[in-house]
């Protein structure tokens, strides 16, 4: 064994010294390890509601809509769609729809909503929106009745049920005696849930054609919405369709579209790991209180070393050698809890939130390279520590240490 780790570490580890001075250094490991630990669950936590929040919203409105500066609507979209199936590549699926603001009474009482045609072969399924009840078919019943498929909240605060009968009222502008709002019945066939409880009290789904009878829009659509293939190359392709489709097409991604969530999700990453990172500052510098109180402990020891030849350097070498001892078990023992933690969250899912935060359960995304970022940061931070105690222990005169006391 090289004597240099030999010395250091029976400096630490040794039964027969002071006591004290391992209390201290196990408190010092203490530190390094909740502190990596904490950054790895805090940064797992920030990642995943990225992801949950992304693939969430994604589920509703697709990864990118494609819609017109003209305010009455999209016409000609099905060669716009083809323009976009032959120019750009990776497009998993593709289709218009109408969205417009609406009114829906059941037994008396009445909610504002968003209404949304789609196409009738569009899976809802498709993406984290799940159908919990009935079934996602929006084929017209007859000339008086069309399908609807509404959420789950706004199923529980109206009390409906599946094959439950509703009126839409289609508003378009402001109701007036000369304005009129056209009026629609309706049957439930299902009920869903996507994930994002403010979406699901408002947004509600039948097929497209009675939308645009509903709004008087003939053959215009809101919007055709499409997913791809590789959800990060989300604002990369929003730039290709951009550079296609000229006036009056208006493209944006989800990242545009929900702008609010996303810069929600960004401000909580962006101090985050600067804060958390702060903490292992601190206990990297805390190996810096432990080594110099390890120096004084053996400065006449150190007196003993150099006399039988050590240098300034190996002195140096023992001491830098003990505090990343302490910073690597530290480490280790940090990704540990913090990985270890994060997958018992993400399997058992113990920790509910409220529903302001879209999403039932704290989400977790564990990124390797992140894991291995964070510990190589560490040991940095606990290698600079080392060296102020290190390189007081290698100045010390070889005479006065053996005659300390």
């Amino acid at each position: 064994m090289n004597f240099k780790y030999f010395i250091s570490k029976r400096y630490l580890f040794s039964k027969k010294d002071s006591k004290f001075v391992s209390f201290i250094t196990y408190i010092s490991i203490l530190g390094i390890s909740l502190g990596v630990a904490t950054l790895i669950i805090a940064v797992s936590i920030l990642n995943g509601f990225e992801k949950e929040i992304r693939e969430k919203v994604s589920g509703l409105v697709s990864h990118i809509q494609i819609s017109s500066f003209k305010t009455e609507g999209l016409s000609d979209y099905q060669n716009t769609i083809n323009i976009v199936k032959e120019n750009i590549p990776g497009v998993k699926s593709i289709a218009p729809f109408v969205q417009k603001e609406a009114v829906i009474r059941f037994k008396g009482t009445i909610e504002g909503i968003m209404l949304k045609g789609i196409d009738g072969n569009t899976d809802l399924s498709s993406g984290r929106t799940k159908i919990i009840a009935g079934s996602q078919n929006l084929n017209t019943i007859d000339s008086t009745f069309s399908r609807l498929i509404i959420g789950d909240k706004l199923a529980t605060k109206l009390g409906i049920k599946i094959d439950d009968k509703v009126i839409v009222f289609g508003l378009k502008g402001i109701p007036s005696p000369v304005n009129q709002p056209k009026i629609k019945q309706f049957r439930i066939s299902g009920i869903y849930e996507s994930g994002l409880r403010e979406y699901d009290d408002l947004l509600i789904y039948t097929d497209i054609a009675t939308t645009q009878k509903l709004f008087n829009m003939d053959s215009l659509v809101t919007a055709v919405e499409l997913s791809i293939t590789d959800s990060e190359k989300i604002n990369e392709t929003t730039e290709e369709i951009r550079s296609i489709l000229r006036y009056p097409h208006y493209t944006r991604s989800l990242y545009q579209l929900y702008r609010e969530l996303f810069t929600w999700v960004a401000l909580q990453q962006a101090p985050t790991p600067i804060i958390l990172g702060l903490i292992i500052i601190v206990a990297s510098f805390n190996i810096i209180g432990t080594l110099l109180m390890l120096v004084l402990e053996k400065t006449q020891s150190i007196g003993i070393l150099k006399s039988i030849g050590c240098k300034n350097v190996d002195i140096m070498k023992i001491f830098i050698v003990d505090g990343m001892i302490i910073g690597v078990l530290g480490i280790i023992i940090g990704n540990i809890i913090g990985i270890g933690l994060s997958l018992l969250e993400l399997h058992f899912k113990f920790f509910k939130l409220p529903e302001q935060y879209y999403m039932k359960n704290v989400p977790i995304l564990l990124k390797p390279e992140l894991i291995i970022l964070i510990s190589a940061i560490t040991v940095v931070l606990i290698f600079f520590a080392t060296i102020i105690p290190a390189y007081i222990a290698s100045r010390f005169d070889p005479v006065k240490s053996i005659r300390f006391s």
